[in-house]
């Protein structure tokens, strides 16, 4: 079947000018408008009712940009933003980009160049230009771009929580800030670690670090991942690891019957709030990751409807108590 993509190929035009000669828009030339059609013709190309609808927004379409939907946070995130836009009137065109950034480009630029009326973007990209260049509505979720209204967590805060738990209510001494390697500033959760480091500095107990790719995530290196950190710091005590599961992958292999001596039982707190967190009875800061989703929806439909909304839309966290980590945690 074919595209937008093949059409603009076949008459030599970007996929933009494609689309805004099949919605009637912008100062195309009557030649180019004329080989357009043809070309729909001779590769037998129909727009859907969704393509035909995307070039105004009264089509009520919105796109969604996400690096990972495997991650459990992204896939809770999706799943309330589809029921928010759902309940808004709203369809989503969902994407991911796997954490390439080239892939978050095209993909930003194929929902623009069908004409979406707004755009949710979780980006990963370093160069900030593509999002303050375009007239389409954009919120990022977790992500903080200038002149673009942003929803996230207070990271902040939740990274002295951690601290907290660990030090005060563990009895910790050396903690590892065990997470993702930050590839950006603008990412909120690079908060989340300079609260935990902020919070170990002011209780007389600096943090070591340990950071691993984010696509080592799943990866089947990971314990040996921990048992680096472990033996690169010895004294380790308790460990904040910044996401449920890298912390319920750092449990295993804490667990494992044959590291159990090596290393004792350490006290581990997450971040995020997620099902895994919950299975495996992983304490936890937990992020209202649904009421971002839905906020963040309501935000991007207030800026296509023309209204003024805040720059920055912070939710609080909260801490979850279990069995990993708290007064009643006994270390061996």
């Amino acid at each position: 079947m074919a595209t937008l993509k093949d059409v603009a190929e076949k008459v030599g035009v970007s996929i933009t000018t494609v689309s805004r000669v099949m919605n009637g828009r912008g100062a195309i030339s009557r030649e180019t408008r004329d080989k357009v059609f043809a070309a729909m013709k001779e590769l037998n190309y129909s727009p859907n009712e969704m393509a035909r609808s995307l070039g105004n927004k009264s089509s009520h379409l919105i796109g969604l940009i996400v690096p990972y939907i495997d991650h459990a946070f992204f896939g809770i995130l999706t799943a309330a933003i589809e029921e928010a836009c759902y309940k808004s009137g709203y369809k989503l065109f969902f994407c991911t980009s796997g954490g390439n950034p080239n892939r978050e480009r095209e993909l930003f630029k194929m929902l623009c160049a069908n004409n979406v009326a707004g755009v949710l973007v979780c980006s990963r990209i370093t160069d900030e230009s593509l999002y303050m260049q375009t007239d389409v509505p954009i919120v990022t979720i977790e992500r903080m771009i200038e002149d673009v209204p942003s929803v996230s967590c207070d990271n902040y805060k939740g990274g002295v929580l951690a601290a907290q738990e660990l030090l005060l209510a563990s009895g910790c001494k050396s903690p590892l800030l065990f997470g993702n390697r930050i590839i950006s500033n603008q990412l909120p959760a690079s908060l989340r670690y300079k609260g935990f480091q902020d919070a170990c500095a002011r209780n007389g107990s600096p943090c070591s670090e340990y950071y691993i790719d984010a696509e080592d995530l799943f990866g089947k290196n990971l314990g040996e991942d921990v048992y680096k950190a472990l033996k690169q710091f010895p004294e380790t005590d308790g460990i904040f690891a910044t996401s449920d599961v890298l912390a319920a992958r750092i449990m295993n292999t804490l667990n494992d019957a044959d590291e159990a001596d090596t290393f004792g039982r350490i006290p581990v707190i997450g971040f995020d709030g997620v099902d895994i967190s919950t299975y495996c009875e992983i304490s936890t800061i937990a992020q209202p990751i649904r009421q971002m989703g839905a906020l963040a929806v309501q935000i991007l439909i207030q800026r296509i409807n023309g209204q003024i909304v805040p720059e920055r839309s912070i939710l609080p966290v909260s801490l979850i108590r279990r069995k990993t980590s708290g007064p009643n945690f006994v270390k061996v």
